[in-house]
């Protein structure tokens, strides 16, 4: 029961599929949501069917999103967030902000957040934007940052769109904290690229969060650490998630990934293989990443 992903002899053709999660995963079991309308998705999912509401991404509502959200309308480019309330309407006590692959778009996730019904918790899935990108030709697609080589040893991060990025999650965090959440009750995570800038932005946060969660991915621009971690991130917890058929952005990632971490002093760390999983995500993993998300919010 994981997600199937797209073979890398599809790349060149992106722009005329779906893809998603990361470097070219196509997501089988996405929920549609209509871009005109709010949509009202009734799902039962691990044990419990609640009824959760999807903000689409309309006019109307970029510009609601725009005037509340004033950290992250300062940075331009960016679509309306997907956001998907607490359970049944209820206050929100905790945020969590899960970012998608390339390709992607917050549609292609919030699925997730169905999957994931935590009293209290908002979810809110960001849509990068859209770039030409050097692996595919050139061609403009969503993405958090350029890619030229998926090779670990030919790999060379993209500072700058990297680190922009990563800013426009703080801002999001920002714009949590201004409407009454406490940082600690602030959770990012991400997919591939999205795991990319979540792990990035978390590392390196001004403010205390509640934890990070990264699937199928990597730590970027490895050599600025440890001078890059704020003062209380190795008590940041920290999920990771790999497959070990991952094709595109190999196992290897995942392994190095948690052995630099692990050599900087990071306490409460999680990492999670899955045998024969190439670049996706399945029930199991994310059945693990509910468990995760319910612990550190602690609600």
């Amino acid at each position: 029961d994981c997600y199937p992903s797209m073979s890398l002899g599809t790349l060149r053709h992106a722009a005329s599929a779906r893809i998603s999660s990361g470097v070219f995963h196509r997501r089988t079991r996405q929920i549609a949501v209509p871009h005109s309308r709010p949509a009202f998705l009734s799902r039962r999912a691990l044990g419990a069917g609640v009824v959760f509401t999807v903000l689409a991404s309309s006019t109307r509502g970029s510009r609601a999103m725009a005037a509340s959200c004033s950290a992250a309308a300062s940075h331009t480019g960016y679509p309306a967030p997907i956001i998907v309330p607490p359970p049944e309407g209820g206050a929100t006590k905790a945020v969590c902000i899960f970012l998608h692959g390339l390709g992607d778009t917050g549609h292609g996730w919030a699925d997730v957040a169905t999957q994931m019904p935590i009293e209290g918790v908002r979810w809110i899935f960001p849509t990068a934007r859209t770039i030409p990108v050097t692996l595919n030709g050139g061609m403009k697609m969503t993405g958090w940052y350029d890619i030229k080589d998926l090779s670990v040893e030919g790999n060379v991060d993209d500072r700058a769109q990297t680190l922009g990025s990563s800013s426009y999650m703080n801002a999001l965090i920002e714009d949590a904290i201004s409407e009454g959440v406490p940082s600690d009750k602030i959770l990012l995570g991400g997919f591939s690229q999205g795991g990319v800038i979540a792990l990035t932005a978390a590392l390196r946060s001004p403010n205390k969060l509640a934890g990070v969660a990264a699937m199928s991915t990597y730590l970027a621009l490895r050599d600025d650490y440890p001078g890059a971690l704020s003062a209380h991130a190795t008590s940041l917890p920290v999920f990771l998630a790999h497959g070990t058929d991952d094709q595109v952005l190999r196992y290897e990632y995942g392994q190095r990934t948690q052995e630099k971490l692990q050599q900087m002093g990071f306490q409460n760390l999680d990492f999670k293989t899955y045998p024969g999983m190439g670049h996706s995500a399945c029930q199991e993993e994310l059945r693990a990443l509910a468990k995760f998300i319910t612990k550190c919010l602690a609600l």
